[in-house]
């Protein structure tokens, strides 16, 4: 590759950075907690959870009939979910949608005492950090936030692709190249070779995160342009798992049948576990239930098996290994979220997620830098995108802080979904304001980071230091949730002392930058 090549690579490398290194930053922050998804709502409700299972477990048909006696309006071609109580999840979760006289269609979400079959006081909006979290990485809480989020994984992969062309001639010999006494070149390596490092999850996370996002737009025009718009036959066609349609007949029947159907699914696959039981045409005699199982570390985990309600024979099983489109769209979104390798590998995946905010933030600075000492940038631009970069790089991880310390010392009546995103807005706000006070003196961007780092540091740390102080002070978690309260608060420790080490090199190194910054004005005077 020749020098002008290189030059031009590189430029396009950095603008693209500078660009959508904010709404990256708010993906990989969010996506690298969200691993935890499902141990952040356990954390979440861990001071107000229900007792673990004792005794003998409540049939679903006990759970059906308490619903059947509150009349809710449920369409048949609706489905009514249910989700089993398990040692982790010691009670019924359901999830239906009701519809009213004019049409409008209204969701519910109930808890179910696992052992009684009566209903639990438990609102899972109650427990909305995980969610807000997952929505920040898919969509930014935002209209068309899900496009806004594929087209920036997009430019992603073109900036992986750039960077492994800029380094490719030296990738081998000069991987281990770290240099501590040069300030620049430091964070020019450590850019390097974490970007190295992570390549192949980095490049996965690209690809598939282009597939998630944009996917419904090459799908919608698929659609129209082959199966003239009809996109259930698309569906079908590449093999996707296609959901019942129930005529109803006006003929009801006892919802014992769903107890026979979930004895006879665990007979016939004792190796998988009971997910969902999903019911469309709950209580009419052509309903049908499909139950949703689970092999666990597989690549392909989720088996969906159909039952007629009406005599429990089996309609259908379906498994997306069977068809090939369906099965890679299944293994790429294992390899995404990380669920076949446990505990383990989620760790891996969150660590090399904070890796990529390193990537962020190093090169956010090293162009920054870059450009404070050229004496023919505007100074007053200079500062807005100074500003504007600094409040959503480290201004995100003091967001996302704020997030888990309002969630766990907000009272529980306050309406969370309002709460959170409310807070997390107005951190990044917050962390602007502050940097546009830094942002028109030299260099003084990088004391802006190191004070926002050490900031956000102190946040993530609160909340472990507060479990712990409770657990000292005689409160014990529930048995079930102990597991999911550790891999949260280490989650938190860990991403505390990532911002801390961060700062606190960031501060060392500030003294050898400005001497060195005054060195080149001099040298250039």
């Amino acid at each position: 590759m020749n020098k002008s090549t290189l030059k031009n690579l590189t430029h396009a490398h950095a603008w693209l950075g500078l660009i959508i290194s904010g709404v990256l930053m708010i993906v990989f922050v969010c996506g690298s907690l969200s691993f935890f998804r499902y141990n952040i709502v356990q954390w979440d409700s861990q001071y107000h959870a229900p007792a673990p299972l004792a005794g003998e477990v409540a049939s679903v048909a006990t759970i059906l009939d308490n619903i059947s006696a509150k009349n809710y309006n449920i369409p048949t071609h609706h489905n009514l979910l249910i989700s089993l109580p398990t040692d982790e999840q010691p009670y019924y979760y359901t999830a239906f949608e009701t519809e009213t006289d004019d049409g409008h269609h209204q969701d519910h979400q109930l808890n179910f005492d696992a052992n009684t079959g009566e209903q639990l006081p438990i609102n899972t909006e109650q427990f909305y950090l995980s969610d807000m979290l997952y929505m920040l990485h898919i969509s930014l809480l935002l209209p068309y936030g899900t496009e806004i989020v594929g087209v920036i994984t997009l430019l992603f992969f073109v900036m992986v692709l750039s960077g492994i062309c800029m380094v490719l001639k030296k990738l081998v010999s000069h991987f281990y190249q770290y240099r501590l006494k040069r300030n620049k070149d430091t964070y020019l390596d450590g850019h390097t070779l974490i970007g190295i490092s992570s390549l192949p999850f980095t490049f996965i996370f690209a690809l598939t995160g282009v597939m998630f996002n944009l996917s419904i737009l090459l799908q919608a025009g698929f659609g129209f342009a082959v199966f003239k718009g009809d996109i259930p036959a698309l569906i079908k066609t590449a093999g996707f798992f296609d959901l019942p349609h129930v005529e109803a007949s006006g003929n009801s029947i006892s919802h014992n049948s769903v107890d026979i159907i979930v004895q006879k699914v665990r007979a016939d696959y004792p190796e998988h576990k009971i997910v969902v039981v999903n019911l469309y045409g709950a209580g009419d005699e052509n309903g049908v239930a499909e139950i949703r199982l689970q092999k666990h570390h597989d690549l392909i985990p989720t088996t969906h098996v159909t039952y007629a309600l009406k005599d429990a024979a089996k309609l259908a099983d379906y498994n997306a290994i069977e068809a090939p489109t369906a099965a890679t769209y299944t293994t790429l979104s294992s390899l995404h979220f990380g669920e076949f390798g446990g505990i383990t590998l989620k760790f891996v995946y969150f660590i090399l997620g904070l890796g990529c905010c390193y990537l962020i933030l190093s090169g956010n600075l090293i162009w920054l830098e870059k450009r404070e000492n050229n004496r023919q940038q505007s100074k007053r631009g200079l500062a807005f995108v100074k500003a504007m970069t600094l409040a959503l790089s480290t201004g995100t991880l003091i967001a996302v802080a704020c997030s888990f310390v309002g969630t766990r010392f907000a009272p529980l009546s306050w309406p969370r979904t309002e709460l959170l995103p409310t807070l997390f807005f107005c951190a990044i706000g917050i962390s602007l304001i502050h940097a546009l006070f830094n942002s028109m003196k030299h260099q003084a961007i990088r004391r802006a980071m190191v004070q926002q780092l050490v900031c956000a540091a102190i946040l993530f740390a609160i909340c472990p230091l507060y479990d712990l102080i409770q657990i000292v002070s005689g409160y014990t978690p529930y048995a079930y949730l102990q597991l999911d309260v550790f891999l949260v608060n280490a989650a938190l420790l860990l991403t505390a002392l990532f911002c801390f080490s961060l700062g606190k090199y960031q501060h060392a190194t500030r003294p050898n930058a400005t001497e060195e910054s005054l060195t080149m004005s001099r040298s250039v005077s």
